[in-house]
């Protein structure tokens, strides 16, 4: 093989008549959304286990997240550097009027959520629910809903007062 040809083939798939396919280099993805694909994998399966290299995780991520260096995520690990994550300290005030989660437009807003009967709504006996009574009108937020980047704040209106609920 030429030094021309081996140049062509680093990071590429050679293929006949010396041309080259070259995949573009994977993109570096963005914090939020790492942290929205394992809340989801968590929430759908607590005992699920991501890959770091599938998942596409930063290096530097991955040695907060990855702490037995298996290069799995469980969801303990997760939870412990979400809980280590809150613990930094206060910075003051800032100009977050430009911040939305690294994604254009940011999180899709929860909006009037479909409100549904408590007889159509599958709980199980550990599920915790949120109760909300206002001017005699009540909801319930189960908290499983709620448990996540998109979903951790609801706009609401309840007994006629726009209410935001949050966990």
């Amino acid at each position: 093989m030429s030094i021309l040809s081996t140049r062509i083939a680093v990071g590429c798939t050679a293929l006949a008549l010396g041309l080259a396919a070259c995949a573009p280099e994977p993109e570096e993805r963005n914090y939020w959304d790492i942290i929205v694909e394992l809340t989801q994998a968590f929430e759908t399966d607590a005992e699920a286990t991501v890959s770091v290299a599938e998942a596409q995780i930063s290096d530097e991520m991955a040695e907060s997240l990855d702490t037995n260096e298996d290069g799995l995520v469980d969801r303990d690990e997760f939870w412990a550097y979400q809980e280590k994550r809150a613990q930094r300290p206060y910075s003051g005030p800032q100009d977050r009027s430009q911040m939305s989660g690294g994604r254009e437009g940011g999180f899709p807003l929860n909006v009037d959520p479909e409100i549904v009967a408590a007889s159509d709504v599958e709980l199980g006996d550990d599920d915790m629910v949120m109760g909300v009574v206002i001017a005699g009108e009540a909801r319930a937020y189960p908290v499983n809903y709620m448990n996540g980047p998109l979903n951790e704040v609801v706009n609401d209106t309840l007994g006629g007062a726009h209410i935001a609920p949050t966990w």
